[in-house]
């Protein structure tokens, strides 16, 4: 069985609604089906995919893909499987740009699916040559220091890596902790244990929850964030289902943070890996300034694909927690002990990857900061007051109010941060 619809879809239907429905009715016993989406319009029509079940949200794969299948027993990756109930089922086109006189948007639903769904190379497990916390930093009693990365993606969204190669990579960065942020989705996160384990590193599961107007990510196994309401209900629901929320990259060229919220989320990537492009700029500072100062700052690689040098763990986000489990490193960061180091890098065969036992950085002890590997650096305070580190291990007077702190070389590039 086939249902097609072909719509034009404008300016003004954007207006209305950006998220548009395309609507299907799949019958009784059709354990399958598979979406296929065709556009024209031209470059400027850039158009995302999504669906959603009669009574829950189904995936997301934005503009990475075309098609999509869900199965009783697999789906592709962005989409989750089983529940395959008869009923109306919406097929969500996001119209994220369009040319000035709309587009033409073809949906085609095959009942049942044509193929079967591919969740990429299962890649073997590479050997670990290091690992972040063999660093020995002080740590509060019964913690230890681990090192990780708190953004990135896999083909679960628009990342290029399967969940296998994806954690490969987290291995070859010497991190101990990877989270898993894909757009819009949950689908990863059902893989996330078995991968981890099979490859020697914790992944944290999350999701990038995103649209035009800037984008969070949500930690922990809270469930769907539905990015279609506003960004202060993100922040609630979070909050109340038990999770944590970052906004991430607050000021990036067309994903800075624009939502309005009056409540603020828990956490802010206030270190994306966009600040590698122009290492002097202030502009994330600048934006904090009239930010709350009392959440949890983290770093993000953002890390997609290959097709950069950049590799996860640039920058690498540290957390102070009893083990190393996903549970236990997100109460590290919900209770605000992280760091972040952003130098301290070495690149082989076109590969950035971080050296973590060399790279500067700010540990906190309550009103005080330890700084190591910092010997030349210059301290500055959120209210610019600074001073040059003369010593390992210095102990600074920093009292939090006074945050962010940052070391910065003789170049102003920014090295380390710290709350």
């Amino acid at each position: 069985m086939r249902h097609v619809e072909t719509r034009h879809v404008t300016l003004a239907d954007q207006a209305a609604d950006r998220y548009q429905r395309f609507a299907f009715e799949l019958p009784e016993g059709v354990g399958s089906f598979e979406v296929n989406l065709e556009v024209e319009g031209g470059p400027d029509a850039v158009v995302d995919l999504g669906c959603e079940g009669p009574d829950a949200w189904r995936g997301w794969s934005g503009g990475a893909r075309r098609t999509f299948i869900v199965a009783e027993d697999d789906a592709t990756p962005g989409y989750l499987p089983g529940g395959v109930v008869a009923g109306v089922w919406n097929v969500i086109v996001g119209l994220h740009t369009l040319p000035g006189d709309g587009a033409d948007v073809c949906v085609t639903v095959e009942m049942p699916a044509l193929n079967r769904p591919d969740h990429g190379p299962r890649e073997d497990p590479v050997d670990r040559v290091s690992r972040g916390s063999d660093r020995d930093l002080p740590a509060p009693d019964g913690m230890r220091w681990f090192a990780g990365d708190t953004h990135a993606h896999s083909l679960h969204s628009d990342g290029a890596l399967s969940l296998w190669e994806l954690a490969n990579e987290g291995v070859r960065s010497g991190l101990d902790f990877l989270c898993v942020t894909d757009h819009n989705t949950t689908s990863h996160h059902a893989h996330l244990p078995s991968v981890g384990a099979r490859h020697g590193i914790t992944l944290v599961p999350g999701q990038e929850v995103t649209t035009h107007a800037g984008h969070a990510n949500a930690f922990g196994e809270i469930g769907f964030v539905d990015f279609r309401n506003p960004g202060q209900q993100w922040a609630d629901d979070v909050a109340e289902r038990g999770g944590l929320m970052s906004i991430n990259h607050p000021v990036s060229g067309d994903c800075s943070w624009l939502h309005a919220v009056e409540r603020e989320p828990g956490g802010v990537e206030l270190y994306h890996s966009s600040w590698y492009e122009e290492p002097i700029a202030t502009s994330a500072l600048a934006w904090f300034q009239r930010w709350s100062h009392d959440v949890v700052l983290i770093g993000g690689g953002d890390f997609h694909n290959r097709s950069k040098p950049l590799r996860p763990g640039l920058p690498t986000t540290w957390v102070a927690a009893e083990e190393c489990s996903p549970e236990s490193i997100l109460d590290g960061i919900r209770a605000g002990r992280t760091t972040v180091t952003a130098m301290g890098t070495y690149l082989n065969d076109g590969e950035a990857r971080p050296v973590h036992d060399k790279a500067p950085i700010l540990i906190r002890q309550d009103e005080d900061l330890l700084a190591f590997a910092a010997v030349g650096l210059v301290l500055i305070s959120g209210s610019g007051r600074r001073l040059v580190v003369d010593g390992e291990g210095q102990r600074i007077r920093a009292p939090r109010e006074d945050g962010p702190f940052r070391l910065e070389d003789s170049h102003r590039t920014v090295v380390a941060l710290s709350a």
